[in-house]
């Protein structure tokens, strides 16, 4: 049994008293109240049934006190009630700024940070009925004190409460401060791609061959957006094949993976939502212009508004809206509360053959748009001797493609040999076996 004091009336103070007016028993004996310096007010907080109380009062009957108040009040609470907090497990739910642990050095004040990777609107918006608990974490070096503002959380609040080591407190306090260093990486890298397929796309396109600039934002502009597209998806598939010959190959050794593919592996994730994004809209901004007068070498009669499309353009545009489809389902399987009720066969099934078709496909997309269409004119002096971009942006995944096929292959002569290997120390063990009983 604790009595529980909330120190602050913000959105965060209302959540916490909304968890635990649907979520605490009786039988907890545990017991909350809500209070601030200088309240001047009794009675309700808000609509959760928890009493707001005088601060001085809260103060002498809590056992915890959670401290919702901006970081820069922290130091000015402490040094205005250090003489009182004797024997108090005080709660640091602060992101960025100060911090207990700061603040309080190696005073004998315990403390617990805690309830600062959740949102304040997610808590107050979580229902009774919810079968889902919130997950959170906590951290602190007073184990024991941690242990009370845990069990708290687990039976008065309805938290899912996961304790963090010590020894990552850093990396823990600051993480909800930050964008994180896989979405910067993966956004940088595809910035850079971006940057790379622009600066062709307006070398070859305005500047050589003319296209005027007021078809820049758009017409210009699509070609780059579908080809980063394009090569981020591919981008995305390369760790998981390297790692998966590296773990055939050094499968009998304890050999550690390097660190910049456990860096590339983090942010496969990253690359293929960013991607995604880019296919989007390319999707929007393709819709927006399409029409003869755009894309003219796609219909059997130019001049006719009623013309049908070629094969080679249905066969694009089939491709394309397969390959969309497919990555617009990897994009919704990333989703956590789709992801965390996905079996591992579903798992690999969405993210092994489903992702190497939506890549073959829309490899085809951009294939069909060139073949028995630009690629055939070369060496496009018009155009600089450049290649189209149809052509361009196919060789990188193409190439990707091709190293899947290979890692297949020599992961199946890894196993191939193993297997051997096993076999040989099988017959080798049972001829020694037979000797010893002769």
């Amino acid at each position: 049994m604790v009595h529980v004091a909330i120190v602050g009336t913000g959105d965060l103070a209302y959540g916490l008293a909304h968890l635990f007016a649907i979520h605490n028993s009786a039988l907890t004996g545990n017991s909350l109240e809500v209070t601030k310096p200088n309240l001047g007010k009794e009675g309700l907080f808000h609509d959760t049934n928890v009493p707001l109380a005088d601060f001085d009062d809260a103060l002498v009957r809590a056992d915890i006190l959670i401290l919702a108040i901006p970081s820069h009040g922290l130091e000015k609470f402490i040094f205005a009630n250090n003489g009182r907090l004797k024997n108090k497990i005080l709660v640091d739910v602060t992101n960025g700024g100060e911090d207990l642990h700061s603040v309080l050095g190696k005073t004998s004040i315990r403390w617990v940070k805690a309830f600062n990777d959740i949102g304040a609107v997610d808590i107050m918006l979580h229902k009774s009925v919810s079968k889902r608990k919130i997950p959170t974490k906590m951290c602190s070096n007073f184990t024991e004190d941690l242990k009370v503002v845990k069990g708290f959380a687990e039976n008065s609040l309805g938290f899912q409460v996961k304790s963090v080591p010590f020894e990552q407190y850093h990396i823990f306090a600051n993480h909800q401060s930050k964008l994180g260093q896989e979405w910067v990486s993966s956004t940088y890298t595809m910035i850079g791609v971006f940057a790379v397929t622009m600066a062709y796309n307006i070398y070859r396109h305005p500047i050589e061959k003319g296209y005027p600039w007021r078809q820049f934002p758009l017409f210009v502009m699509n070609k780059s957006i579908c080809w980063t597209a394009l090569w981020g998806f591919a981008i995305a598939q390369i760790p998981g094949m390297l790692a998966r010959m590296s773990n055939a190959y050094y499968r009998d050794t304890l050999l550690e993976k390097s660190k910049w593919l456990k860096g590339w592996l983090a942010i496969r994730k990253h690359l293929g939502l960013i991607s995604l994004w880019f296919l989007v809209v390319h999707i929007f901004m393709s819709c927006l212009m399409f029409s003869i007068a755009y894309y003219d070498r796609f219909f059997e009669d130019k001049d006719d508004p009623k013309s049908r499309m070629t094969s080679n353009g249905e066969s694009s545009f089939m491709f394309g809206a397969f390959s969309a489809g497919l990555y617009l389902v990897m994009g919704i399987a990333s989703l956590p509360s789709v992801a965390e009720n996905m079996t591992r066969a579903q798992w690999d099934f969405v993210y092994g053959p489903v992702a190497w078709f939506a890549l073959w496909m829309g490899t085809a997309h951009v294939m069909c748009q060139g073949i028995d269409v630009t690629w055939q004119k070369g060496p496009w002096r018009s155009a600089g001797y450049m290649p189209p971009i149809t052509l361009v942006s196919t060789v990188f995944p193409i190439a990707v493609i091709a190293l899947k096929f290979f890692q297949v292959l020599f992961v199946w002569c890894m196993d191939y040999r193993a297997r051997g290997k096993k076999q040989y120390f099988s017959t080798s063990d049972a001829s020694v076996s037979v000797e010893e009983q002769l």
